[in-house]
C-alpha cells in the first residue's frame, strides 16, 4: 500500500511537471503561446456570452536586436526575464500573460477596458525605470517596451481581428518613437 501511494505521488508530480513544461515558457516563466491562444479563445467566448469587455495587449521589447548585437545574447535573455517578471507582477491572477515568440508578449485582460491602458502604461514605466545591471561591469542597460491594445466589442469582434489590431497598434507605438502604449477605437493603418 505504501509503495502504491509513493508511486501515485510520483506520477502526480510528474504530471504536474509535464503540464508546467507544456504551458509555460522556461525562459520567462510566463504562459506559452499555445496556452495564451487557448485562453484568448475561452475568454472571448465568455465575453460574448456574458456581454463583457475583453482587452488584448501585444507588447514588444524595443530595439531588442540591437541590444543583443551590442551586449550579447545573455543580456537579451536578462531583458526578456526582466520583462517577464514585471509582467507577472503587474497583472491580476485572472489575466493571462505569455510569451509570444522572441521578444513579443501578449496579455489577455478579461472584463477590462480603459483600465487596461493604465495597467500597460504602468508596466511600460516599470520596465523603463528598472535597468538591467551587468554583473561583470556594473553597467546599467535601459530596456523599454511598446504596446498595442484592442478591445472586444469596441474595436473588433473576432480573435484574429483583435489580435491583428493590437499588433498594428504595437507597431504604431514603434513608429511613433517606441516606449509607448497605443490604444483606442480608431483603425490603425499599417
Amino acid at each position: 500500500m505504501l509503495t502504491a501511494s509513493a508511486l501515485s505521488l510520483a506520477l502526480a508530480s510528474r504530471s504536474q511537471r509535464l503540464l508546467q513544461l507544456a504551458t509555460r515558457d522556461p525562459l520567462t516563466g510566463l504562459f506559452s503561446q499555445g496556452y495564451v491562444d487557448d485562453r484568448f479563445a475561452v475568454e472571448l467566448s465568455r465575453a460574448r456570452r456574458y456581454d463583457k469587455v475583453l482587452t488584448v495587449a501585444v507588447i514588444d521589447a524595443d530595439r531588442f536586436k540591437s541590444l543583443n548585437d551590442k551586449h550579447g545574447h545573455q543580456v537579451g535573455v536578462l531583458a526578456l526575464q526582466k520583462i517577464g517578471a514585471l509582467l507577472r507582477d503587474s497583472f491580476r491572477q485572472s489575466d493571462t500573460a505569455g510569451g509570444y515568440g522572441g521578444e513579443e508578449f501578449v496579455v489577455i485582460l478579461p472584463e477590462t477596458d480603459m483600465a487596461a491602458q493604465q495597467k500597460l502604461e504602468s508596466l511600460r514605466e516599470s520596465v523603463a525605470s528598472t535597468p538591467i545591471v551587468l554583473a561583470t561591469s556594473g553597467q546599467k542597460i535601459q530596456v523599454t517596451i511598446g504596446a498595442g491594445l484592442a478591445s472586444f466589442p469596441l474595436d473588433r469582434e473576432s480573435a484574429a481581428e483583435l489580435f491583428a489590431l493590437a499588433d498594428d497598434r504595437m507597431f504604431q507605438a514603434k513608429r511613433e518613437g517606441r516606449n509607448r502604449v497605443i490604444a483606442g477605437s480608431e483603425a490603425v493603418l499599417s
